[in-house]
């Protein structure tokens, strides 16, 4: 019989978390749907994993590495359900959040998308309960909230692995594989202008942070694109296509150039990438291997500044002992 919902993950060497994430999505409390799993050209035993499973529920496909717009694509031309649920392969979905999206789906037909809250997680799986996408203040006392252009200020408030769609709406978009990256934004800017797209006020899903997340590969890419899909919603709005609909495909910049870094004396490199915070995040999830790590590295490469002391040991004692020994420094001045 034809499921309700199909999920379409694509895996690309997701072998180290592939099993906690499918475990996710075949131990939801709403169980009428269908999992797609895409190989995208994985070097790892991913396939391996994924052909362990007996459950019925899953359709297994493999192909040449396409990409991520491609093989959603791909996905979206083999789904049946009438909603599609978009999974990270080394994301975790807790058991209810099918179930509470879809009902709010199929309680208001004007929606097209929902998508729901998401903790961080580090590497090892430890969740930052108070580390979330959007921010629990975005929501104020509402069970959910409409997107609007404004809420892209500018990091998108639809968190990819958390959507799900009807399926009429996102085979009417498709993604746009002339984004090499950031085409899950470009995909809800385009969205929002036709249909109404909702972020469900419940933390439902787990997000790992990962070496290799989209960030850390395309690096200046990343701004660009992100830059090109709010250009394009403007341009939409004033003319009623973009560029790429009118058959103009996007141009690629060529690299910023890369400044004369002046030599850094030893033990005076401040390193707010791991600092500022992967650190707290990581507090916050009581990954204290991470936590060691991360102190390792920045005190390697600024033990002597002051800054990075502060930034390891602040945290640690709190708010509230900082302030109490801000004032014992003052009593002594």
């Amino acid at each position: 019989m034809t499921p309700i919902v199909s999920v379409l993950m694509p895996v690309y060497n997701a072998a180290p978390f592939l099993r906690q994430a499918l475990d996710g999505i075949l131990g939801q409390t709403f169980r009428d749907f269908e999992v797609i799993l895409i190989n995208d050209g994985s070097a790892d035993n991913s396939e391996e994993i994924i052909r362990s499973y007996s459950d019925p529920r899953i359709r297994y496909f493999s192909q040449s590495n396409a990409g991520v717009a491609r093989t959603l694509n791909r996905g979206l031309s083999l789904a049946q359900g009438e909603y599609i649920w978009r999974h990270d392969a080394d994301d975790i979905s807790l058991p209810t959040k099918l179930e509470e999206e879809l009902k709010i789906l199929q309680q208001h037909p004007d929606i097209a998308l929902c998508a729901c809250q998401a903790a961080f997680m580090t590497e090892r799986g430890k969740v930052a309960w108070n580390y979330r996408q959007p921010d629990s203040s975005w929501f104020g006392n509402t069970p959910y909230k409409e997107v609007g252009r404004e809420d892209f200020a500018p990091y998108s408030p639809i968190t990819h692995g958390t959507v799900l769609a009807r399926r009429e709406a996102m085979l009417q978009l498709g993604y746009r594989p002339e984004f090499i990256t950031g085409e899950d934004v470009d995909l809800w800017l385009r969205l929002i202008q036709g249909h109404k797209a909702v972020v469900l006020n419940a933390c439902l899903s787990l997000h790992r942070l990962s070496g290799n997340s989209a960030t850390k590969k395309h690096g200046w890419k990343n701004q660009f694109f992100r830059e090109l899909s709010f250009q394009y919603y403007e341009q939409r709005c004033r003319e009623g296509k973009d560029d790429l609909q009118a058959g103009h495909p996007p141009v690629l910049p060529a690299p910023p150039a890369t400044a004369e870094i002046p030599e850094i004396p030893a033990g005076r490199l401040f390193r707010p990438d791991m600092l500022l915070f992967n650190y707290p995040l990581h507090l916050d999830a009581k990954d204290w291997k991470g936590m060691a790590e991360i102190a390792r590295y920045s005190l390697r490469d600024g033990w002597k500044l002051k800054r990075t002391w502060q930034a390891l040991l602040f945290p640690l004692i709190g708010k509230k002992g900082v302030a109490a020994g801000v004032r014992i420094k003052n009593w002594f001045k």
